[in-house]
């Protein structure tokens, strides 16, 4: 349950921060970052940026007099500020951010006398409303008597069912009980309600004990164009029809590396390159694009260290393409239908990192780089996706320089992403 606008509600935290330093110890420019193809970020504090308060559940039982999001700004000696936000990602995704960031900087715009920064009502307008969601659903998610041709239709779809609950798991890490524990409903609850089948996560091919660095790579509008045009020459010779976008080819790309840096080239073990989708624009009729919340989902695909390695990149692109085709508005309608019926959906994770798993999150197309909260139109110098550095995980985000191009922010274990920057560039891209 969610309540909000009552007298006992902690609201937003808002804090200021000032430092001694300048704005240029924390962050190079975009056009400094892309110059140089990749920039080390390993040296970016992000906490510094962030309040410390905890959020609300954020151990999955606290929650009275805890904000659910908190907002700090923090000034530079020299001038310039950095805007820090902490979310609780199940009331809102990036997308349900940025509406927003939006919206305040179109406010504070005006009082810098831009009155003609008023955005279109509908562009803007947060809609908050989660039952839109449930309505999308293929069948009633109340019902006492399930349809399970919707079920088996959902399960069939590539959705990971780890269970986090199964403590008794092989290599499953001591430090998560408590939250595991945390996150169950009343045992009397669960002796009464049978819980959907699931499998056992990988933990052991999960080491948390070692260091992972991070690195933005920048590619260039003609390098993803250029890698798309590949990834479609070979995907012709190969008579595969998926339309592959230059984001299918840069992901091939860079999982292909990735597995190749991680000495797979001979593996007959599975790997998984795990997508995070939107479900907004994939059900029917769509949600709005400022429906606040996180419909999201984590589908993957599966394959060989070996195949991966050893394919073109037209193949593993044309794989990507196919997965992601699966999931269409009939197929959402299931998912969303087997979904609701869960006891406890939190149990299941649909997404996994470690040495086998890649995790992709994207920002693209959401306009991080264009908020403006002065009306004079400077773009900011570093936008970063706050996340613990944890093994696998890729952000993709639209580039801080105006030239087509994207930044993959990219987490591994650093001889791995050594590696992996040696074989960054085709050489013929540019």
């Amino acid at each position: 349950m969610i309540t909000y606008n009552t007298a006992s509600d902690p609201g937003v935290e808002w804090s200021v921060v000032r430092l001694a330093e300048s704005i240029t110890s924390y962050a190079p420019t975009a056009s400094e970052r892309a110059s140089k193809g990749f920039w080390v970020g390993d040296e970016f504090a992000q906490n510094t940026f962030l309040s410390q308060t905890r959020l609300a559940l954020a151990n999955l039982r606290d929650y009275e007099g805890l904000p659910s999001m908190t907002i700090q700004v923090t000034l530079f000696e020299g001038g310039g500020y950095a805007i820090g936000i902490k979310l609780l990602h199940c009331l809102a995704d990036a997308q349900a951010l940025m509406v927003f960031m939006q919206q305040w900087a179109s406010a504070c715009r005006i009082l810098h006398g831009h009155s003609n920064s008023i955005p279109p009502k509908d562009k803007f307008n947060p809609i908050f409303d989660p039952s839109l969601l449930d309505t999308k659903a293929s069948g009633d998610i109340n019902t006492p008597t399930p349809d399970q041709s919707l079920i088996t239709k959902a399960r069939k779809l590539p959705l990971h069912r780890y269970d986090w609950w199964k403590t008794s798991d092989p290599a499953y890490p001591s430090v998560m009980i408590p939250n595991t524990t945390n996150s169950k409903p009343p045992p009397e609850y669960l002796t009464t309600t049978p819980l959907s089948p699931s499998t056992p996560a990988p933990w052991a091919t999960w080491d948390f004990s070692k260091p992972v660095s991070y690195t933005q790579i920048h590619f260039t509008g003609p390098e993803l164009d250029y890698l798309r045009h590949l990834a479609r020459t070979q995907q012709e010779q190969n008579q595969t029809h998926a339309q592959i976008s230059r984001l299918d080819a840069l992901l091939a790309h860079i999982w292909t590396l990735i597995n190749q840096a991680r000495g797979y080239d001979q593996s007959k073990e599975k790997v998984y390159l795990n997508l995070s989708l939107g479900a907004r624009t994939r059900v029917d009729p769509p949600l709005p694009d400022t429906f606040i919340g996180s419909p999201i989902f984590i589908t993957h695909v599966c394959s060989s260290g070996e195949e991966i390695c050893n394919s073109s990149i037209g193949e593993t692109a044309s794989q990507i393409r196919e997965t992601i085709r699966q999931f269409t508005p009939d197929s959402l309608g299931a998912m969303l239908y087997d979904a609701g019926l869960e006891v406890a959906p939190q149990r299941l994770w649909q997404g996994f990192m470690g040495q086998r798993h890649t995790l992709i999150t994207s920002w693209l197309r959401l306009g991080v780089y264009g908020v403006d909260f002065d009306g004079r139109g400077r773009r900011p110098r570093y936008v970063h996706a706050v996340m613990q550095k944890m093994d696998g995980c890729v952000q993709v985000m639209d580039s801080g320089v105006e030239d087509g191009g994207v930044d993959l922010g990219v987490y591994l274990d650093g001889e791995v992403l050594g590696r992996v920057l040696e074989g960054v560039r085709l050489g013929d891209e540019r």
